[in-house]
């Protein structure tokens, strides 16, 4: 009658938890996403972009300078020669110059095109770092998740377990007053009752701490009562592709290592542009015209460091150098992740084969507990002899519950090791 009652309170616990509001991990990632304020880059990011490759696109537009001048010197060219007749005006010590320069790239070893394809790789290296916070994220709210599943499904047992101590102290306190058992067999379970009523303070403690954590991170208003809904997933421990965002990162890293040696290369390219100038100052061009004049000058000029002293070499000796250290700090990143999911399979096998034998110990207990209760009621044991047996049995409960979820977060953590969150 007792495991009647218990078991019907269960069942009436149960039945209100489907009422109440629940919530997936889906859910809740996604609004961890979206609140968190690093998720505001990704405007962010591009729009930085953008500007940077208009800055270097100005390199192709007319480049203008406004340069003025003043000075007095000390001596002036001069004709020694004294032509009569003829009057050479000595051109004054104070001159003044104000003129415009414009020069205007025609070919600049196309430098300008590898910056912007630097700057192309740059975005996305600042992209793939955006992603691997958001990825320790996500990494994070799987985790309170499954500890708040944990917490509750604690909790749940050992309401039951109260639940059941209190049936058996109502069956105990009647025999108690008809003198067929001791006082005694009544204190021990009402002290069980207080011990299993600080247990369930404690959870929830931990359980209003992490669900306010979780409600932090995502922005919503979960509490107690909300459900939280065991994720189905599925895994695949035969295949292997690295998609964690720190790999993908070692590549583009790579490929701006590419980028920049190519870039290095158009040091030793020829420049070609064309320029003018335009001014009005005493003396203009005409040196032996002793008066305010404008002037102008347009051409074409040639630029090439052909030699550079192996510089340029030297440089990408050592882009060379470093695309090999990365090299190497990538093999050993998944190097490191192909171990860990080792351990991550052998957790699975290991939680599976707990679930197989939590099964098997619970039919036993079970057994157990039935004939217990019998004694009991009978006077045949104790009420510390019923405990041992009846704890035993809620423990095998909440290990199989408990390790159910454990599988879930198991083949959780072993999708977040490869990268497939």
């Amino acid at each position: 009658m007792n495991r009647i009652i218990a078991l019907l309170m269960f069942i009436f616990w149960g039945s209100a938890a489907v009422s109440q509001e629940s919530i997936t991990i889906e859910i809740c990632l996604v609004k961890a996403l979206a609140n968190h304020p690093l998720s505001k880059q990704n405007e962010f990011l591009p729009a930085s972009h953008v500007l940077r490759i208009a800055n270097l696109n100005k390199n192709y537009l007319p480049q203008m300078n406004l340069n003025g001048q003043a000075h007095y010197q000390s001596a002036v060219t001069q004709v020694p020669i004294h032509v009569p007749g003829i009057n050479i005006p000595a051109v004054s010590k104070d001159q003044y110059n104000l003129y415009v320069d414009v020069s205007q790239v025609i070919y600049d070893g196309s430098a300008t095109g590898r910056q912007k394809d630097v700057e192309d790789i740059n975005l996305k290296i600042d992209q793939q770092n955006l992603d691997i916070e958001l990825f320790r994220l996500k990494d994070r709210v799987n985790q309170i998740y499954f500890v708040i599943m944990l917490l509750k499904q604690k909790t749940d047992i050992l309401d039951l377990h109260k639940a059941t101590l209190f049936s058996k102290l109502i069956d105990v306190e009647s025999k108690v007053k008809n003198g067929t058992l001791l006082s005694s067999n009544q204190d021990i379970l009402q002290a069980e009752i207080i011990k299993a009523e600080q247990a369930i303070s404690e959870n929830k403690i931990s359980l209003v701490a992490n669900i306010g954590m979780l409600n932090e991170l995502t922005g919503l208003s979960l509490n107690e009562s909300t459900v939280l809904l065991l994720p189905e997933v599925t895994i695949d421990l035969v295949s292997y592709t690295n998609n964690r965002p720190e790999f993908s990162l070692f590549t583009l890293q790579q490929e701006k290592i590419t980028a920049s040696k190519k870039l290095t290369g158009t040091s030793l390219m020829p420049r070609l542009s064309a320029f003018g100038q335009a001014g009005y100052g005493r003396p203009g061009f005409d040196m032996l015209k002793d008066e305010f004049d404008d002037y102008y000058m347009v051409g074409a000029r040639l630029n090439w460091k052909f030699w550079d002293w192996n510089k340029t070499k030297k440089d990408k000796a050592i882009l060379d150098l470093q695309n090999d250290i990365l090299l190497t700090q990538k093999e050993t990143f998944d190097k490191n992740v192909r171990i860990d999911l080792q351990n991550k399979i052998a957790e699975i096998r290991k939680t599976e084969e707990m679930i197989s034998r939590d099964k098997e110990l619970i039919e036993l207990r079970e057994k157990i507990s039935k004939s217990v209760s019998s004694q009991l009621d009978n006077g045949i044991i104790t009420s510390s002899q019923y405990l041992t047996e009846i704890n035993a049995e809620a423990g095998a409960r909440l290990d199989l519950e408990t390790h159910k979820i454990q599988l879930v977060k198991a083949k959780f953590d072993y999708q977040t090791a490869l990268g497939n969150l």
